[in-house]
């Protein structure tokens, strides 16, 4: 035993950091490195990057952190893949209480167009509300027999949703069989491989921005996202992220805000009344809450 092996003998180690240990450290640091200096707000924010490994040291803890030299001085500033947008998005979301109430509202704005409300009652009863819908901008109860809410390409009743795992791919596998035996079909016929990834994909979005889902359920879609190849991080943008998504009609596009742990905009949807919504030239910003009262 020579004497490096003596001390490593000798000196006592750290116990690895528990899972809620790495979670903390990872969005401290991540708060404390995102408010780059004035000088560094001038220059370029994102730029190539390599990881950086920041190990325990007093209390065990690790983090991964992305650091760069600025152009011409040595400012720093926070790079963040599009994998690390969705798992502090997926960490804030599971830390975020999910509120209370009688009905599950959706509001959606876009640019140039008029503002959707809807209540969603756990019974599958709902009310919508906007110039471009039934009712031409009053407070409408849907007529007929309770619907189910739309996930994406699939139909979940309340009690169907509020189950779902919460374990990413327990989650993703859940939704992908769901996707196969629905049975749904392209005008060309039977479903590719990627077709079937993409209508889950969009799964994930529902239930991400407008299903009323538990945190945990929402964290694990976030995450589920995250594990799926195809997503790419289109740079910052007001609001949060901008990533490119891989979906059953090509590609979507949504905004991030990993502070809040909530999708911003986003250019693909799925609407109460059933179908996919994409807007190639436009997106949706969207608001959701528990609340007690109709308009």
């Amino acid at each position: 035993m020579d004497d490096i092996e003596m001390l490593h003998a000798v000196r006592p180690q750290p116990d690895a950091p528990s899972p809620a240990a790495y979670t903390a450290a990872r969005v401290a640091l991540l708060e404390r490195a995102g408010g780059p200096s004035p000088t560094a707000r001038r220059r370029a924010r994102w730029q190539r990057a390599r990881w950086i490994l920041i190990p325990a040291v007093a209390a065990a803890v690790v983090a991964a952190l992305v650091i760069v030299p600025g152009r011409g001085g040595d400012s720093r500033s926070l790079i963040m893949s599009s994998r690390d947008v969705l798992l502090v998005a997926a960490d804030t979301a599971e830390r975020t209480p999910e509120g209370a109430g009688t009905y599950w509202h959706i509001t959606l704005t876009r640019e140039g167009a008029a503002t959707e409300e809807y209540w969603y009652r756990r019974d599958g009863h709902f009310w919508i509300k906007g110039k471009r819908l039934k009712g031409e901008g009053k407070l409408l109860e849907w007529p007929g027999k309770p619907q189910p809410f739309a996930v994406g390409p699939l139909r979940m009743t309340f009690e169907e949703l509020r189950p779902l795992p919460a374990d990413e791919d327990a989650l993703y596998t859940r939704l992908r069989s769901a996707v196969v035996a629905s049975g749904v079909r392209s005008s060309r016929g039977p479903l590719t491989t990627a077709e079937q990834d993409g209508l889950a994909v969009e799964a994930l979005l529902s239930l991400i921005s407008e299903a009323p889902v538990p945190p945990p359920v929402r964290a694990a879609a976030y995450r589920a996202l995250a594990s799926r190849p195809g997503v790419v991080d289109l740079g910052e943008t007001h609001g949060g992220r901008r990533l490119q998504v891989p979906v059953f009609s090509g590609k979507g596009t949504m905004v991030v805000d990993p502070d809040t742990g909530r999708i911003r905009e986003t250019s693909v949807r799925a609407p109460l009344t059933g179908g996919t919504a994409h807007v190639p030239d436009g997106m949706w910003t969207i608001d959701t809450e528990w609340t007690d009262q109709l308009p």
